[in-house]
């Protein structure tokens, strides 16, 4: 990587693998998130949405773009580096022992203020969870791994395909349903238990079970020295229909909810600018025509990136893990996809 010195690897994926590098000019620490580019072309495209969403987003909870570049066939995008680690590796490192309820509160105020941020920017992370949470050297947090997003066309659009790890996933989507943000919050939701009780709210030895649970939104109770709000907090995020499930904004200025996280709230950001879906790849764009007039590369008048490519069509299609879930909701006696599968932490 010209320009970097590669440190080490501080994480692999399906997507590929995260390195940290030093910046040769700069002696600043990043990590590079490497993606292998695909032959096809549609693909290819598809695979720089993280790069071009994460490039619009400038936000304290956030992880912060550098640049993005190609070199052998691998998409690199150069992101901030994170010392504290993931929010799930901090979990695990508590074992038995519980947050204080102070970095409970102020986790979750700055998880929300990211996510509210990327909704009022029409984007949908599609994959919050613990994992894809980041804790800077001095405890912030930073939402981070947008390789799921998408950007609807309207406040009043809907996301169609699956996507999300199984735990985290609102019940709309096991149920094949058109969903928005609301299903972020679910996700948030998930998380903030996790804080609160170092365990999943939806647990279940098999995917039959798992759906049933978190459909019915069927989960334990929070411990009992944990003040009242939170219960309140987590039964408004975890309403199964998601026309009543409050959205980020409502939820944060309920007067009992704010109440609790008035400390914690952090100081209100500049005005967020609105992604003008003309200015974006339809691979990233939830259905929308592609334009050939207007550049969805638009990062190249800014420098961002060190090699152009070209639009594409976007792709509603449907996999088939949501074909299984229709069936296993419309009829879970006759479950035979992942019929053996044991669920796994």
């Amino acid at each position: 990587m010209e320009g970097y010195s590669e440190l080490k690897v501080i994480g692999e994926g399906s997507f590929g693998r995260a390195v940290l590098v030093r910046c040769k000019n700069t002696l600043q620490e990043y990590v590079v998130k490497e993606i292998q580019l695909p032959k096809n072309q549609s693909k290819s495209l598809s695979s720089r949405r993280e790069a071009v969403l994460l490039s619009r987003m400038k936000h304290p909870h956030i992880v912060a773009f550098r640049e993005a570049f190609e070199a052998d066939h691998l998409l690199c995008i150069v992101m901030e580096y994170c010392r504290g680690g993931d929010l799930l590796r901090r979990i695990q490192q508590q074992k038995t022992t519980c947050f204080t309820l102070d970095d409970i509160l102020r986790w979750f105020t700055q998880m929300c203020a990211g996510a509210m941020y990327i909704h009022d920017m029409r984007v949908l992370h599609r994959d919050l969870k613990s994992k894809n949470i980041f804790l800077t050297d001095n405890g912030t947090i930073k939402l981070g791994d947008f390789g799921s997003a998408c950007v609807l066309n309207s406040p009043k659009a809907y996301a169609h395909t699956y996507v999300g790890t199984p735990y985290y996933v609102a019940p709309e989507i096991w149920e094949n349903k058109p969903y928005n943000n609301k299903s972020d919050v679910w996700s948030l939701g998930c998380v903030l238990y996790e804080l609160c009780t170092l365990r999943h709210p939806f647990q279940a030895s098999s995917w039959k079970n798992l759906i049933l649970k978190v459909c019915r939104g069927s989960y334990p109770p929070l411990p009992k020295h944990l003040p009242y709000e939170l219960q309140h907090l987590l039964k408004q995020m975890f309403k199964t229909n998601p026309k009543d499930r409050p959205s980020l904004h409502t939820l944060l200025t309920c007067h009992r909810v704010s109440r609790l996280l008035r400390a914690h709230l952090p100081p209100p950001t500049t005005q967020v600018k609105p992604v003008w879906v003309s200015t974006l790849p339809s691979s990233v764009r939830q259905p929308i025509k592609y334009n050939p007039g207007s550049d969805w590369f638009f990062l190249l008048g800014r420098g961002a990136f060190r090699q152009s490519a070209k639009g594409c069509r976007s792709s509603r299609g449907r996999g088939s893990m949501s074909s299984y879930i229709v069936t296993a909701l419309l009829n879970m006696t006759k479950i035979h996809f992942y019929k053996s599968c044991r669920l796994r932490l």
